[in-house]
């Protein structure tokens, strides 16, 4: 007799919820990647439209020129707020999202080890039936003697 989990469909539907909680969390930690790095880029921009407008400013430079600077850096001050704020909405996003993973790992974990312990069972009354038809088998040998 095959050994069958009564739960095994259930066990099925909780793999596949927590795998679809980590692919969620998953994509929330690549879009604070991305967004991280999209600060970092800007921050480099914010450094070289300083280094360029220091260089300008030795010049004879006009004030349109000067005006462009503002609003390239005020553009990045927008850009980078934007970012910040972005960033610690998916920094919320994932810390709920994490405890929803955990509680769909763990329902998956309980009816893991809940199939293991079935599994063993049945596996010690195979044994134990395995045992008993040679100890039979043995016993009736011995009385024909």
């Amino acid at each position: 007799m095959a050994f069958r989990f009564s739960l095994a469909t259930l066990l099925r539907l909780r793999e596949i919820a927590e795998q679809r909680e980590e692919r969620l969390l998953g994509q929330i930690l690549a879009q604070m990647a991305q967004t991280r790095q999209t600060l970092t880029d800007l921050a480099a921009q914010r450094k070289s439209l300083i280094a360029q407008q220091e260089i300008a400013l030795r010049q004879p430079t006009s004030a349109f020129d000067i005006h462009g600077f503002y609003g390239q850096m005020r553009a990045i001050d927008e850009m980078e707020l934007t970012g910040t704020e972005h960033l610690a909405k998916l920094a919320t996003l994932r810390e709920q999202q994490m405890k929803i993973y955990e509680k769909a790992h763990r329902d998956h974990e309980l009816l893991c080890s809940i199939k293991s312990d079935k599994l063993e069972a049945f596996q010690r009354e195979q044994t134990r039936q395995e045992q008993n038809a040679m100890d039979d088998n043995f016993s009736s040998r011995r009385s024909f003697r």
